[in-house]
């Protein structure tokens, strides 16, 4: 079955450069970086200038047109503008995760290091603190005067490489062109009727395919001011970036489902006046209905719309969005094995999705990916005909997309078939953990593969962990684990993006017998 976004209108720019170029004619604020209680604004001419300072030092490191260089900065103006810069000068951007902690600069490199070996670049853009631990060129501050004017690009020349995250396998680098960036954008941007009058704000990581696209491109291709936060300090503190969308009137927002869910449960003040908010994008991950029911009846009381709350899918190989959730066209969630599947909406402008015999999900659109960097076998793998091949598998239902699970992360346990964030998500709600605070995992056993469920419980919270995880898997989905396993806060090994790395979990639990 298959189904279609309305047409997506000729492109109004050739390339990402144009867009940056925009900016540098605002004289308001457009970027509003946030570093705890601080704040600092940046007018389009400002960060604009700041662009083509790093233009030049980027330039001066002897940086050629199609070269690829790493962005690894925090979430702040030099990753804006050393990002913004490196366009301009014509390379391509390879955004990384910067650092959680800097105490220890040299083993934090010695983390990153097989991603820069797969990315091979000839510079990498950071900080004074980390330069000394990269082991290539680095440019760690802008130069002092602005180069001139910006290269010329095609839309089929590579913008930036997006790494996918890990959790499911190796990562590797998706190729998007500056046409299928700005398709992207654009399609997104349509979708959402966003424009001048729109106020963003974000504590997405920049080096993320949502935090980039989502958070940073939009705002830039559609000429609205955004404020930025860091993730950590979303992470400690959510009521923060409630207080602030109150504070300057968001009207548009996206996080992980996880994310919202944060909101609903740890936002412990009152956020102030919701009501200007009119888009929340809940994607990257399954959207849970329960997530949606929770921040609605802990914020609707302070004006935060039903409406505004948009389950979407996307995924870095389509640079971002595939379909989004309209409120107008409202549509029942899905039953499957057992749960409720919220509807993701249908396909953006310009995109097609299909779902094939098998299930799994296939989309057409301006905005796939070129191919995965120096990864001929993958690409042919992931893109057949036009097609790209999302190893998501889903349902479609009078005309709306319904995401189900993954190809390769389905756990079976005595015949039946279950996906492992429906087990996980049981379980760390019965333990008390956060969300992405347990994993499912499959280990061979002396008959038949046997269930691990390994969650993640601080002390005072163990007591009783084993009884309740049991009990609840059998209550809501009629399971029985073969083993429950307690680890401290932390144990479990994560993506930069926070989502649990399956191989690496399996590596390290998956043979622990009773």
């Amino acid at each position: 079955m298959r189904i279609s976004g309305p047409p997506l209108p000729p492109l109004p720019v050739g390339g990402l450069t144009e867009a940056i170029e925009a900016i540098g004619y605002r004289r308001q604020p457009w970027l509003t970086v946030v570093r705890g209680r601080e704040e600092q604004a940046f007018s389009g001419a400002e960060l604009h200038a700041l662009a083509a300072r790093w233009q030049a030092a980027i330039e001066g490191a002897g940086l050629e047109p199609g070269e690829r260089a790493v962005v690894l900065f925090p979430n702040d103006e030099r990753w804006v503008a050393a990002f913004l810069g490196l366009l301009r000068a014509g390379g391509v951007a390879v955004p990384l995760a910067f650092p959680a902690s800097l105490s220890d600069p040299a083993e934090a490199m010695r983390r990153l290091q097989p991603l820069l070996t797969a990315a091979d670049p000839r510079l990498v853009l950071t900080t004074p603190e980390l330069a000394p631990f990269v082991a290539l060129p680095s440019v760690t501050q802008p130069a002092s005067s602005p180069a001139t004017g910006a290269a010329p690009v095609r839309g089929e020349d590579p913008a930036f490489i997006q790494f996918t995250s890990g959790s499911l396998g190796q990562p590797r680098g998706a190729v998007i062109s500056h046409r299928a960036a700005l398709s992207c954008t654009f399609s997104m941007g349509l979708a959402m009727a966003l424009g001048p009058v729109d106020r963003g704000i974000s504590w997405l990581p920049l080096y993320h395919d949502m935090g980039l696209v989502g958070a940073l491109l939009c705002p830039l291709f559609f000429g609205f001011p955004l404020d930025l936060m860091r993730p950590g300090d979303f992470l400690l503190h959510p009521s923060r970036f409630l207080s602030r969308a109150a504070h300057i009137g968001a009207t548009v927002a996206a996080a992980p489902d996880f994310g919202w869910k944060a909101c609903a449960r740890r936002a412990r003040l009152p956020p102030g006046d919701l009501s200007r908010w009119r888009v929340a994008l809940n994607g990257a991950e399954p959207v849970h209905r329960s997530t949606i029911e929770e921040f609605q009846a802990a914020f609707g009381p302070h004006g935060f719309r039903e409406s505004a709350m948009r389950p979407s899918y996307g995924l870095a190989e389509n640079t971002l969005g595939v379909a989004l959730y309209e409120p107008r066209d409202p549509a029942p969630d899905l039953q499957h094995e057992g749960r409720l599947l919220p509807s993701v909406g249908s396909p953006l402008p310009g995109v097609e999705v299909e779902v094939d015999p098998q299930g799994e999900i296939r989309v057409r659109s301006a905005s796939l990916m070129s191919g995965y960097f120096r990864d001929p076998e993958a690409s042919a793998a992931a893109l057949d005909d036009g097609w790209l091949r999302t190893g998501d598998l889903g349902q479609i239902h009078q005309g709306q997309l319904y995401i189900s699970g993954r190809i390769k992360d389905l756990v079976i346990h005595n015949g039946v078939k279950f996906h492992p964030y429906d087990i996980e998500r049981v379980a760390a709600e019965a333990a008390g953990s956060p969300p992405n605070g347990a994993v499912a995992l499959a280990r061979p056993g002396p008959e038949a593969e046997e269930l691990v469920v390994v969650v993640e419980v601080s002390g005072r919270n163990s007591e009783g962990v084993d009884r309740r995880v049991r009990g609840a898997l059998v209550d809501q989905l009629g399971l029985r684990p073969d083993q429950v396993l307690t680890v401290a806060p932390g144990a479990l090994p994560r993506t930069t993006s926070g989502k649990v790395r399956r191989p690496a979990a399996r590596a390290l639990f998956g043979g622990q017998h009773a």
